[in-house]
């Protein structure tokens, strides 16, 4: 008897967890970049004789529906600016680029800007002072579409992601940390260099960063 009250209680405890964590979903908390894989690209970018400088660390933002960490910058052969962050929303509908730029005015595109037609996908925005590459990239997903600039794009990768939290099948039961997390490393380079050149280079970064992140 004793026995049918525990898994009783178990049975009511998770559901109650579960329902808690629908109904009152928790506020979104963007995890922090990695140091250790931030050096690593650092590094690799250095080997391939790309020159970086630090910029100013920006602030980290957090409200009910999106949080991001401090948007770290670098300047890269003094033609252009990288700044990464990592971005997480509370509903799934606001996993999109758009959305997340609202709250960093700094990294908001126009509205001419275009959209990659392949894989991997991103935004460009030209103007008189060069061109802006944008995208998200969903860590610990190896595919070719870890990268995505809509919520169709980057739901896809954050469902096919990999996860490497231990005991995660059983937090989830427990309802002790949300089903799926909805983040992505917001990543975005602004640059003077002519055409053609300055799409090599953004590839080439995106190439480093999918290396680097998963």
């Amino acid at each position: 008897m004793n026995l049918r009250n525990f898994y009783g209680a178990l049975v009511l405890s998770s559901t109650l967890a579960a329902t808690q964590s629908i109904i009152f979903p928790r506020w979104p908390q963007a995890s922090k970049i990695s140091s250790e894989k931030l050096n690593n690209l650092k590094a690799n970018l250095m080997s391939d004789r790309y020159v970086l400088q630090p910029l100013p660390v920006r602030v980290e933002h957090s409200d009910f529906n999106i949080s991001h960490t401090p948007i770290i910058g670098f300047t890269i052969n003094s033609n252009s600016k990288l700044y990464i962050t990592n971005v997480q929303v509370r509903d799934r509908k606001n996993l999109q680029v758009s959305y997340f730029t609202e709250s960093i005015k700094s990294l908001q595109l126009t509205n001419a800007a275009t959209q990659s037609n392949q894989p991997p996908f991103f935004l460009s925005d030209k103007s008189p002072e060069g061109t802006t590459f944008q995208t998200c990239l969903v860590s610990d997903n190896p595919s070719s579409y870890n990268v995505g600039v809509n919520q169709d794009q980057l739901t896809l990768a954050v469902d096919q992601a990999k996860s490497l939290e231990k005991n995660l099948t059983i937090k989830r039961f427990f309802g002790f940390t949300p089903s799926r997390r909805y983040q992505c490393m917001l990543i975005t380079l602004k640059t003077t260099l002519p055409a053609q050149e300055d799409s090599k280079l953004w590839l080439d970064l995106l190439t480093h960063f999918q290396k680097t992140f998963n």
